[in-house]
């Protein structure tokens, strides 16, 4: 491994695991024994050490979905490797930063913080949700078009509505240590082609008003 790459990820495991604003370039040099200086060679900040530590994390993430998912497949099979493949590059992430703990780690704390702080990795970070959306927007249109869906689903707003589901389970899953998601998982995706399949058979169903003739005024208690 390059000193650069070296660099970009033990940052990013600091960054990670204690927080960008506790994180130092000090910090990140002693872990890999170079200079400080060293740093500027081949990074111009913090920041920057930030936003291309992000860039990574997403780079690799693309890469995973694009090796999980055929399109060839069933819908309801690329679905699940679509859970699949974010769930477990989630928990496969401190094995990229070089994490002694091998613990699965919550991407999304630092994903909010820097979109917050740093509009060009808020870009970033939106081109990478809108990639997220379009990949499922694909998966729930090639289900229609297999009849394993319902032919009227809105494409955009149930990928948000998925993709919100995904990131509560990783964000759960990492605060609420009793969860386990391997054994619930069969479970959400039933739930999940469920309500994908089955819509067309909801029905909205008439407000009944109150019937005054049925309340007795008289009745004796």
């Amino acid at each position: 491994m390059s000193t650069k790459d070296e660099i970009l990820k033990v940052s990013l495991k600091y960054f990670l695991t204690q927080g960008y604003d506790h994180t130092t370039l000090s910090q990140i040099a002693d872990d890999i024994g170079i200079k400080k200086p060293s740093i500027y060679y081949h990074y111009k900040s913090k920041e920057d050490l930030l936003s291309k530590g992000i860039e990574l994390i997403i780079s690799e993430l693309k890469n995973t979905l694009t090796n999980v998912i055929d399109p060839s497949m069933p819908a309801k099979k690329q679905l699940e490797n679509f859970f699949e493949g974010i769930l477990d590059f989630n928990s496969n992430l401190s094995v990229l930063i070089g994490n002694k703990f091998n613990e699965a780690i919550n991407i999304e704390t630092i994903f909010q913080m820097s979109a917050n702080r740093f509009d060009h990795i808020s870009k970033t970070i939106n081109d990478y949700y809108d990639y997220l959306i379009e990949v499922i927007e694909n998966i729930l249109k090639t289900g229609q078009a297999l009849g394993e869906f319902n032919p009227s689903l809105d494409h955009h707003t149930t990928a948000i509505e998925i993709l919100a589901k995904i990131e509560g389970l990783i964000m759960l899953s990492s605060l609420y240590k009793k969860m386990d998601l391997l054994a619930i998982k069969t479970t959400l995706y039933e739930s999940l082609f469920l309500n994908l399949s089955n819509q067309r058979k909801v029905k909205k169903r008439k407000k009944k008003g109150f019937n005054f003739k049925t309340f007795d005024l008289g009745r004796k208690w």
